[in-house]
């Protein structure tokens, strides 16, 4: 099972060497910082027809209450957020970095960079996170639900040729952050995952539109 890297937080408290009153000493918790890592590279198979695709992947939008560094809890439709818990960066810079790195560890496409780098493109694929919480219910332990609507944009001509909506839940092993950023980290996967291979295959057959097959003018039928 993926476990997510807890980044080290800087230090409980700073103590001055030699300052016997403890002058730089804090009591202010530091807050623990998580991050996401994409899955296990798994290369597509070489013959996809995306492999001489780019694809730039946009900045995401998130529902209001979730771009933040927080990491947010809903309990009973209200939404809160885990004390002295936070992700390395806000909900749209982490999932844009797990969505560009789980493409990228696919090779399903020739590039695939973020929208920040300005490199030139054929598709865009355009990120709405609808879900990206934890939620307690009657269970002791929380779950995490991840929710992705993503739009796919042939550059050429700023033409929406495809949406996808991918959904991932998870249940906390227990009610500890850490399991609960293990359970973020499984759900935003297997998103991931889906949107990447659902990605590809709405591009491919725009491809195969794009450039049909060639027809024999002898027989009229199309050659194998």
């Amino acid at each position: 099972m993926p476990k997510s890297l807890l980044a080290a937080a800087l230090g409980a408290a700073l103590l001055c060497a030699g300052c016997g009153g403890g002058l730089f000493r804090s009591d202010i918790p530091v807050p623990a910082t998580y991050v996401l890592l994409p899955a296990e590279p798994v290369e597509a198979s070489s013959g996809s027809p995306t492999r001489t695709v780019d694809l730039v992947v946009g900045v995401p939008h998130v529902a209001p209450g979730l771009d933040t560094q927080r990491i947010a809890v809903l309990r009973e439709r209200r939404l809160d957020y885990f004390r002295d818990a936070r992700w390395g960066g806000t909900t749209a810079e982490i999932v844009q970095a797990l969505v560009v790195a789980t493409l990228q560890d696919r090779a399903l496409f020739r590039s695939v960079t973020a929208e920040q780098a300005r490199i030139a493109a054929h598709y865009m694929l355009d990120i709405e996170v609808r879900d990206f919480q934890a939620q307690y219910d009657d269970s002791n332990a929380p779950g995490v639900q991840v929710a992705f609507l993503a739009r796919i944009v042939r550059i050429a001509d700023r033409r929406l040729i495809g949406t996808v909506r991918v959904a991932a839940d998870r249940v906390a092993q227990a009610n500890r952050m850490s399991a609960v950023a293990a359970a973020f980290e499984e759900a935003a996967q297997e998103a991931a995952l889906a949107l990447a291979e659902r990605t590809a295959r709405i591009i491919g057959r725009d491809l195969q539109r794009a450039s049909p097959p060639a027809v024999s003018a002898e027989t009229g039928s199309t050659p194998f």
